[in-house]
């Protein structure tokens, strides 16, 4: 036997003492419900990391705003003079 045999055929015992038992494998993985777990606070972290970054890229969009119009603000008036006219 191969190895390339051998560890299918080991593959093949371990995945079945994890589908029938639903126990963890010999490598110490959790078991579905632990997965599931594990992907419901994964989901949680997530959903906190997009409500985080919509919520900075509200206030970034705020603070471009205000301070586009504070520039506006700060720019003096454009001068008005009147010619001289010769004569």
């Amino acid at each position: 036997m191969s190895i390339d045999e051998r560890i299918r055929h080991l593959a093949r015992e371990e995945a079945g003492r994890v589908l029938e038992g639903g126990c963890t494998p010999a490598g110490g993985a959790p078991d579905t419900a632990g997965l599931q777990q594990q992907i419901t606070d994964l989901h949680e972290h997530l959903h906190m990391a997009a409500t985080t970054i919509s919520r900075l890229e509200q206030r970034i969009d705020a603070l471009e705003k205000t301070a586009g119009q504070a520039d506006q603000e700060e720019q003096p008036p454009a001068r008005r003079t009147t010619r001289k006219t010769a004569g």
